[in-house]
């Protein structure tokens, strides 16, 4: 099998076999509509360790989750489980210092993709979600998130 790890210096080039995502509010519109308004952009490296440490599966776990959150799908955390959500990115955020990890992401057509996870970019992640969500609980807002 061919094992393909994420390239961190790649910048904004895409990497084949890794996954982004968005997240952000989810708004009711001036003309009555629920719209998104995407605040945090996910790289690579973070939504392989979100997956890998079992965030996002916490979080689909939460109730009030309008889902599931997957890969390339939609998902609502609605206000009444933003509490639970804040306290899972909180406990995340403990497992970004002093260890290493590494993640398998992808596999396709007989290769592995891998993320070694880059922890100061993670915790940059999990930090600007953890805004997020308190902000959207202060406004009575919705968060959503395409992973």
């Amino acid at each position: 099998m061919l094992i393909v790890y994420y390239d961190h210096g790649a910048g904004d080039r895409p990497q084949p076999g890794f996954h982004t995502g968005v997240a952000g509010f989810v708004v009711l519109s001036a003309g009555g509509t629920l719209e998104t308004e995407p605040r945090v952009r996910i790289e690579p490296n973070s939504h392989g360790a979100l997956l890998g440490h079992g965030v996002i599966e916490a979080l689909n776990r939460l109730p009030d989750v309008e889902g599931p959150i997957a890969c390339d799908v939609d998902a609502v955390i609605h206000p009444g489980a933003l509490a639970a959500a804040s306290r899972v990115l909180y406990e995340a955020d403990r497992k970004t210092y002093g260890a290493t990890y590494e993640f398998v992401v992808d596999r396709n057509y007989g290769t592995e993709y891998r993320v070694a996870v880059d922890n100061r970019e993670y915790q940059r992640t999990l930090s600007r979600l953890q805004y997020l969500v308190s902000m959207a609980s202060r406004l009575g807002h919705a968060v959503w998130l395409r992973l």
